[in-house]
């Protein structure tokens, strides 16, 4: 890889499209609900504040947890679009909320094959109480259902390359890795 430009890191890009791997359903000790607004402010702060990703960390450094998720969820409107009821919170055998995925599709017409979207995970998180029990990949299953089942012709994600669970979690969902490019931070 190239020398990491000042003020940039490296992102790591997956692509799923068919003939990549289906998820199976989601095991019987996790379900899927709507999420709520309101929780998931909380909960997206709270994964930012303890995340992996340079960008994460960046952003909770210069304002805090709540003010990058507000600065997150700004975004949203100009580049995508959140179809209703796409957004969902994963929950255990035990009734507790453990994450959530955002399944969007990007705006850009230019992304559209067909008059089907792209789409790409907005955000996604597993809270910090709940990492190292395979729910990470679960999530990635969740939004790929999400998307097949509304016909995208496509998925791009990516994700910080030092954020390894993340990383892991993309190569076992059977995406492509594609090779990592520099963002800027901010």
């Amino acid at each position: 890889m190239d020398d990491l430009q000042p003020g940039h890191y490296w992102k790591t890009p997956f692509i799923w499209e068919p003939g990549c791997p289906e998820p199976a359903l989601a095991p019987p000790a996790l379900r899927f609900e709507p999420v709520a607004d309101d929780w998931l402010h909380g909960a997206a702060a709270a994964v930012m504040a303890d995340s992996l990703d340079a960008s994460d960390r960046y952003a909770c450094d210069h304002g805090g947890a709540g003010k990058a998720v507000d600065e997150l969820m700004a975004i949203l409107p100009e580049y995508f679009v959140r179809p209703d009821g796409w957004w969902r919170a994963a929950v255990d055998a035990l009734g507790q909320r453990v994450g959530f995925v955002l399944p969007v599709v990007f705006k850009d017409r230019a992304r559209w094959r067909e008059e089907r979207p792209q789409g790409t995970i907005f955000y996604m998180g597993v809270l910090p109480a709940f990492r190292g029990r395979g729910f990470g990949l679960e999530l990635v299953h969740e939004a790929t259902r999400v998307f097949v089942q509304a016909g995208c012709w496509r998925i791009f994600c990516d994700t910080g390359s030092d954020n390894r669970p993340m990383v892991e979690a993309f190569r076992r969902a059977g995406y492509r890795e594609r090779a990592p490019w520099q963002r800027p931070l901010a």
